[in-house]
């Protein structure tokens, strides 16, 4: 779509948003808090406090991040559509090629 100074690939939007969509459902499937395994993995209790905690605290910015994502690849969704629908009512009020009085000139 193409307007005065601009131009938008309505499917690149499209894709982005499909591509955000995926990641977010992708580490949904995934938390980091599932990394941290039991004291007998780290065989040594503070090692495995320390994972714990940082696993905790890394996932709670992860679900922040995640929750951003989504909001943005709903909106590039919500965007694209717009685009489309601009688009097609403007071909829909487009009977004729404007230029085209001025080509046969």
């Amino acid at each position: 779509m193409d307007g005065p100074g601009f131009h938008v690939e309505v499917g690149v939007l499209e894709s982005a948003a499909a591509g955000i969509r995926q990641s977010v459902a992708d580490q949904g499937r995934s938390a980091l808090e599932d990394v941290d395994g039991g004291p007998a993995t780290y065989g040594h209790d503070g090692l495995h406090k320390a994972m714990e905690t940082f696993c905790d605290r890394w996932n709670e910015g992860l679900d922040i991040l995640i929750k951003d994502a989504g909001t943005i690849g709903d909106m590039l969704g919500r965007a694209a559509q717009a685009y489309r629908e601009a688009d097609a009512a403007a071909a829909g009020r487009l009977t004729s090629d404007p230029a085209g009085r001025v080509v046969g000139d």
